[in-house]
């Protein structure tokens, strides 16, 4: 098993257009082993505003040398093949991620994924809000560089680690499999930029459904989509013409190709 925690920093929201990653930080976990684990600046943003700068300390200055999105996937799109993605916020990180890979022409990711939001509501229901930071707080994790990838990104392995009382390379498949649902369609918008660029191309998608949860019970199902909608989408395939909810997905692709890479 793979898992890839993620943490990005951007110039605004998702509902911003013109939102663009900053900075990423990435720690892949496989078969109880260290993979990799690095962070760097991503140059693309034409602008930095002063807000966010006051919030992550990063400057237009500091990224004007920095690799750009499509450079740094080259080297580490490896990393999120067939990886189970942690994120805090995870429709957020893979939202972002999936937009820089749209404007490079690649495909959008569609991993299977743990949002620690709703994994930390279930953990810790009396806490009054559920940023990082508090969370960390509650956990007695210190995070000597908040708002920046890399320390939001050992915070979140830390925290993680708290709520399962072990580590990652200790980290048990079956237990983790049971967060993938876990925070449903809010927690996996990203499913739709997969659909929809399947949709956009007319080409068939891999649907990983488990109506129990259980990765070890997944079914896989090839649709050629003919509708996206807000909380699902519409296709045939060998099954004849069915809908799907986003609700029901454990992870979804383009089939045939690997997510994050280009079509032929």
């Amino acid at each position: 098993m793979k898992i890839t925690f993620v943490d990005v920093e951007t110039t605004g929201l998702l509902r911003d257009p013109d939102a663009r990653i900053v900075e990423i930080a990435i720690s892949s976990w496989e078969d109880g082993k260290s993979l990799e684990r690095c962070s760097s600046l991503i140059r693309g943003a034409e602008a930095i505003s002063p807000d966010i700068t006051r919030i992550n300390g990063i400057t237009a200055e500091m990224i004007r040398e920095a690799p750009s999105f499509e450079e740094y996937w080259k080297e580490k799109r490896k990393l999120f093949v067939d990886a189970m993605v942690i994120a805090h916020n995870l429709s957020f990180d893979m939202g972002m991620i999936n937009r820089e890979l749209i404007r490079s022409g690649r495909i959008p990711l569609g991993n299977r994924g743990i949002d620690t939001v709703p994994m930390a509501r279930k953990f810790l229901p009396n806490m009054k809000n559920y940023r990082l930071g508090e969370i960390a707080k509650e956990c007695g994790v210190i995070n000597e560089s908040p708002h920046r990838a890399l320390g939001d990104l050992e915070a979140l392995e830390k925290i993680v680690s708290k709520m399962l009382e072990t580590s990652p390379p200790l980290f048990d498949s079956g237990i983790l499999a049971l967060f993938c649902q876990w925070g449903a369609y809010a927690s996996h918008r990203y499913f739709r930029d997969v659909a929809l660029f399947g949709f956009e191309h007319q080409i068939s998608l891999e649907l990983s459904i488990s109506p129990g949860g259980r990765l070890d019970g997944m079914e896989s199902i090839s649709i050629r989509p003919t509708r996206v909608h807000a909380v699902g989408l519409s296709g045939e395939g060998d099954e004849g013409f069915k809908d799907y909810s986003f609700d029901a997905l454990i992870e979804i692709g383009v089939r045939k190709h690997e997510p994050g890479s280009f079509l032929p």
